[in-house]
């Protein structure tokens, strides 16, 4: 299930670059104040999530059942996903294809720490009220640039 975004089509811009912007500032905001339920309502009912590991969650039901066996590891720690150099576009579809990159950091009792950086490959659509959901996203760890 590849969605790496063509380069050469023209990227989305203005209003629909700040709305996409937007919505993962709500989404992660979720993530990270550990709004377990709220974080999954930002994906379509059936989303999928293809984890770096090679993990795969499908349905919120899933994600939410995956997110709670983790919640251990986020005790005491402060974590702020800051997504960067986002490339959208228009799928055939009408969904829109949205590559970008994501750093997580944390701060707990040791200070402050960062995690490895990964590529993420999102597809966005929108519900009947108009609102974006995310329908699927695969995260790739990040590696040195190959030739």
């Amino acid at each position: 299930m590849s969605q790496v975004l063509n380069n050469s089509v023209a990227q989305a811009t203005g209003d629909l670059y700040a709305e996409v912007q937007a919505f993962y500032a709500r989404q992660m905001r979720r993530a990270d104040s550990l709004d377990i339920e709220g974080f999954a309502e930002t994906f379509t009912d059936d989303g999928e999530v293809v984890h770096a590991d090679g993990g795969r969650t499908a349905g919120r039901a899933e994600m939410i059942a995956a997110m709670r066996a983790r919640l251990p590891r986020y005790e005491g720690v402060s974590t702020q996903h800051w997504f960067g150099q986002l490339l959208i576009e228009r799928l055939a579809d009408g969904a829109l294809g949205v590559s970008y990159y994501t750093l997580v950091a944390q701060m707990g009792e040791e200070g402050l720490s960062f995690q490895p950086t990964y590529t993420v490959d999102d597809v966005l659509v929108r519900d009947p009220g108009g609102s974006l959901r995310t329908r699927s996203r695969i995260i790739r760890r990040s590696g040195p640039a190959r030739r």
